[in-house]
């Protein structure tokens, strides 16, 4: 089995206190183009930050041409900022952004993450907010924005405005450019229930983009051992081939009782099939988690209730 996830995110830093949230039916829309905002200078010979990359979907989503391709600098007292890429589908907007003139210390990011300000049409935007370094790249983040527990209204296209602070100048970095929300893959209301004893499952909900996947889902019953008390189930999302990705920010415990609403990275392309694996990590004899031969931590996946949502 091969499993797909992103190790870029070596360090996240959470500017925002708030809590990730996350029919048979094909979703139209518009991908975002390439633009460049007027006050800023181009700087065209900037590489990707999503080419450089570990995660699979932002390096999909920059082949595909889905992704913006911006390039935009502006410099102050030496140093200069590139918005590189972004992309944005509703659930999630990711930009990348280069440094060319600050002095970057070991595990620490050039950016000001305290003064970080991101906006639409001109109004905060009320999303879980996380700035990852790059292991390969220490002139390179990625700043991911994810809708949170508090439910904002933000329209398929409005105009974007980062005020970016590097910790050495005092003048911000301000960026601004139209954004238009990528076309998403797949919707679904399957309403299908796999049950193991006592416990069951249904999923309600399953909403699927070249960037991210959402899937929700309603539970009842006794869950089946070995899920330690106060322990929960975990749901991976794999494809026909076995590729596996991993949920998103799913660590912790549902906001309510008997519903889960998880977050995935993207498969970019609509897969043959797409099947719901449930697991739990698995323990040592010293009740401690362990890796299995792949490095990862050794998971239990209960095979008899595994759901198949979708087949093309």
């Amino acid at each position: 089995m091969n499993i797909n996830k992103s190790r870029t995110l070596v360090k996240i830093m959470a500017i925002t206190a708030l809590s990730a949230t996350l029919g048979f039916t094909m979703i139209s829309g518009e991908s975002a183009r390439p633009v460049h905002a007027a006050a800023a200078s181009n700087a065209a010979n900037v590489s990707s930050v999503f080419k450089i990359s570990d995660s699979p979907t932002l390096k999909g989503v920059l082949q595909t041409g889905l992704s913006s391709t911006l390039n935009q600098a502006v410099t102050h007292d030496g140093v200069t900022l590139t918005l590189t890429d972004l992309i944005y589908d509703g659930n999630e907007l990711v930009m990348g952004i280069r440094q060319e003139g600050s002095t970057v210390k070991t595990d620490k990011t050039f950016l000001d993450l305290d003064k970080l300000n991101i906006s639409a049409n001109g109004k905060k935007m009320y999303y879980n907010t996380s700035v990852s370094s790059m292991p390969s790249d220490p002139n390179a983040v990625l700043i991911g924005l994810t809708k949170g527990a508090i439910k904002q209204q933000i329209p398929d296209s409005f105009e974007l405005t980062v005020k970016a602070y590097v910790n050495e100048v005092k003048e911000p970095f301000i960026f601004t450019a139209p954004v238009t929300k990528i076309a998403g893959l797949l919707s679904l209301t399957p309403g299908t229930t796999k049950k193991s004893g006592t416990f069951s499952y249904t999923v309600t909900s399953f909403k699927m983009t070249p960037l991210t996947m959402q899937l929700q889902l309603s539970y009842k019953g006794n869950f089946p051992a070995p899920v330690q008390k106060p322990g929960r189930l975990l749901y991976d999302l794999a494809d026909e081939k076995g590729n596996v990705f991993l949920g998103v920010n799913n660590g912790g415990f549902p906001a309510k009782p008997g519903k889960e609403e998880l977050g995935y990275s993207s498969f970019v392309t609509l897969p043959q099939s797409i099947t719901v694996k449930p697991y739990v990590y698995k323990l040592n004899a010293k009740g401690q988690l362990f890796s299995d031969n792949t490095g990862r931590l050794a998971k239990h996946y209960f095979k008899d209730l595994e759901m198949r949502i979708y087949q093309r």
